[in-house]
């Protein structure tokens, strides 16, 4: 098997790596339960094209005599850019998700009227 080869298999096992550390880092950050919000397709193609651009920033590193030359940089703005992307989606996901009907939930509520010191009438009785 020459070098290609070997270099071909080496990305291909980096994509599938790449796909697993990308859905799980973006559960962790995310949320899991904003990340169950999201339609299948949306999280596909985050999923995929994070994990093509790694990929691509790997090969851009390797093939040239420095490791930051103009298609790394360019690959690695492409992550960057992707990662935002994941970001905002997940936040408006997060700002427009239905109110949860728990009644398990106890919330304490004091009505106070103002200017009134309840902390000292409460001491004298």
């Amino acid at each position: 098997m020459t070098v290609r080869g070997w270099l071909r298999l080496a990305y291909m096992l980096e994509f599938l790596i790449a796909i697993l550390a990308v859905f799980t880092l973006w559960g962790e950050v995310g949320g899991e339960g904003h990340l169950d919000l999201l339609p299948w397709y949306i999280k596909l193609v985050g999923v995929i094209g994070m994990a093509c651009c790694c990929v691509r920033f790997t090969a851009a590193m390797v093939e040239q005599k420095n490791a930051w030359n103009r298609r790394s940089v360019g690959w690695f703005l492409g992550i960057c850019f992707l990662a935002i992307a994941m970001a905002s989606i997940t936040y408006y996901y997060h700002l427009h998700e239905e109110p949860s009907d728990d009644s398990s939930d106890t919330t304490a509520r004091v009505n106070a009227s103002p200017g009134v010191d309840y902390i000292s009438a409460s001491t004298r009785s």
